[in-house]
């Protein structure tokens, strides 16, 4: 908000995206819990930085190294290492100590296994906290279909792009790219008010309310536009004599606001998959054809609300059928013997 912050949404997105290698992360999910937690990595140099890995790595993982040369002579590195997490806080335990390019974003692994005698359910799911407050939903801004496409895996989409229906593909992706500009500079300027209006507030100074600025929201954005000095902006919407006397509060709530933003727009996108130790019966993400279920990881789907991937499968303990029919079976006829041998008893 310096200069206009929306002039570089755009470039952020592209550029953030794009730095690093090209990930997929994979959990393969067990019955008793524990966790194979799989990376596959590609890139155009032979480069696996710590600070560019979209999820924690360490010593402890297995690696393996290869290269493949195309026949127009690209060549592409890839590497990818895998390790049997015991459970789901041990993949927490190595997110708290994360060093790599998403080492602010929050992100929790949970796992859950419910017996119900003829069935047994699994659930998985792992969750990126929220990067704003205030930040505005994308059903304010997108369509359904928009929001649908957002979000699906990379490589569905540029299947989708390159596929018969590229051209219908190309103009959602592009009206989508261009709607989310105005969404985000939105949900920056609301995030910037709302810690601004608390902060004058709070300073005991009473001719600056959240309520006027929240009123004055769309100058605000006209000015974000403009791409002007963020003073000289709140100058030209609030006067002279206003900013003078809040600079300071107005100043401090800029960094707050541009941090939390920065928490999506400086996430290192990946690719995530989870293959549950069942059929599954739920899921909020993309199933894959082979099997498995996959989710986008980006920052835009985590900049207003909990971003949370989860599937669930259920499978039947047929242990479980056979005894219960074995019981129904046997049952009646134990009881009668007992009734049997009770009248004996009794004469």
């Amino acid at each position: 908000m310096k200069k206009s912050k929306a002039l570089i949404i755009t470039f952020s997105t592209v550029l953030f995206s794009c730095l690093g290698p090209e990930t997929t992360v994979t959990n393969i999910v067990n019955r008793d819990g524990s966790i194979l937690r799989k990376i596959e990595m590609s890139n155009t140099e032979n480069k696996f930085l710590q600070k560019q890995l979209r999820v924690p790595v360490d010593s402890t993982w297995i690696f393996n190294d290869s290269i493949s040369v195309s026949a127009k002579g690209d060549t592409t590195w890839y590497r990818s290492a895998e390790k049997l997490f015991i459970d789901a806080d041990a993949i927490n335990q190595a997110y708290l100590c994360d060093s790599g390019a998403n080492r602010d974003v929050a992100r929790t692994a949970f796992f859950e296994r419910r017996f119900r005698w003829f069935t047994t359910t699994y659930y998985f799911s792992e969750t990126c906290g929220k990067s704003m407050s205030h930040a505005y939903p994308p059903e304010d801004f997108l369509s359904s279909e928009e929001i649908d496409y957002m979000k699906l895996p990379r490589k569905v989409k540029t299947d989708l792009l390159s596929g018969a229906d590229s051209s219908k593909y190309r103009i959602l992706r592009d009206t989508l790219n261009e709607k989310s500009e105005i969404w985000y500079a939105r949900s920056l300027i609301s995030e910037w008010i709302e810690a601004a209006g608390e902060l004058c507030e709070a300073s005991g100074k009473d001719s600056l309310t959240t309520e006027i600025l929240r009123s004055r929201k769309d100058d605000f954005f006209e000015q974000l536009g403009e791409n002007v000095e963020f003073e000289e902006g709140c100058i030209n919407v609030l006067g002279a004599g206003l900013c003078k006397t809040f600079m300071p509060e107005l100043d401090s709530a800029r960094v707050i606001a541009e941090a939390k933003f920065d928490l999506s727009f400086s996430f290192a996108e990946y690719t995530m998959q989870v293959v549950m130790p069942s059929e599954i019966t739920a899921t909020n993400g993309y199933l894959n054809p082979g099997g498995g279920v996959s989710w986008p990881v980006a920052g835009e789907l985590f900049l207003n609300t909990d971003y949370v991937m989860y599937a669930e499968s259920r499978s039947v303990n047929y242990w479980a059928i056979i005894l219960t029919v074995l019981l129904a079976i046997i049952l009646p006829f134990d009881i009668a013997r007992h009734i049997k041998q009770w009248r004996k008893r009794r004469k």
